[in-house]
């Protein structure tokens, strides 16, 4: 098996019957509404239609409906409605304990994934953020998934991030992510057709050198404009803040550009600043 255009080749392979997994892993996190499902759906098909071997893979238990068919679906293996019943739970307990119940099916989730023999796998997480990356099954599931690479895509709702402080508060969550979830990371500005021109100003605000200080000071009072200040100057000292990728999942506008920048980070290793 081949990739044909991002020159980063790989197989999957058996070897007396032990699965090696020789695949580019990429996880997309972000806030609920963030449009994960939506851009995972896309950049699949993108992928594809370019001749790379790729799936997605719908690691939300409590996803109703979703904007493609998943290759892999944890809907398989985990049955919400079964827990509620079982266990007495309600929604959000249910769906708390489904999350946790993900990572005891690794092995099953792997071992679909290596059936389909893929060159990229794009992994839809959770919509509630906190369900992933705060309980210990995201992180191990991150962790245990055997691939050559691994990268998280970590999405800016841009109907959210619209005011700095907002951003501010985003991009201390992506940080928080990063740590988290311990591998290479790159910042997506998603849904940038939905706020106009804004998007812009939100490039302006997180482009480096020009943080949100100044426009920030228009709208919260001196303590939290301190605050926020500081936020940004200790995530830019420590290397863990980011320039933005704008997308739309809609219109596909920047689709082709962070495809290529998913190239660049998992062929060289290397983060985008």
């Amino acid at each position: 098996m081949g990739e044909k255009v991002l020159g980063l080749a790989t197989t999957t392979v058996i070897i007396d019957n032990s699965i090696q997994f020789l695949m580019h892993s990429i996880f997309l996190t972000g806030t609920a509404g963030a449009g994960k499902s939506l851009l995972t759906s896309v950049i699949t098909a993108g992928y594809a239609d370019r001749g790379s071997d790729a799936i997605a893979v719908n690691l939300d238990p409590g996803a109703r409906s979703l904007p493609y068919s998943p290759d892999v679906d944890v809907r398989n293996f985990i049955d919400l409605n079964e827990i509620m019943e079982k266990y007495q739970l309600g929604p959000n307990g249910s769906l708390i304990f489904a999350s946790d119940l993900v990572a005891t099916r690794i092995v099953e989730i792997e071992e679909e994934i290596a059936s389909l023999s893929p060159d990229y796998v794009f992994f839809d997480t959770p919509g509630q953020i906190e369900l992933f990356a705060y309980r210990s099954s995201g992180p191990y599931i991150v962790e245990s998934i055997r691939s050559e690479t691994k990268l998280n895509l970590f999405l800016f709702d841009a109907t959210l991030v619209s005011s700095p402080m907002n951003l501010v508060s985003i991009a201390l969550l992506s940080a928080s992510i990063r740590l988290r979830l311990k591998i290479g990371q790159v910042s997506v500005l998603s849904k940038r057709d939905m706020v106009g021109d804004d998007w812009r100003k939100i490039m302006t605000w997180s482009s480096r050198g020009s943080r949100p200080i100044e426009a920030m000071g228009k709208e919260v009072d001196q303590e939290t404009y301190l605050l926020g200040k500081a936020i940004l100057a200790n995530l830019a000292s420590q290397g863990l803040s980011q320039e933005l990728m704008p997308v739309s999942a809609t219109t596909e506008e920047g689709i082709l550009e962070l495809t290529a920048i998913i190239s660049r980070v998992l062929r060289g290793g290397e983060e985008i600043d």
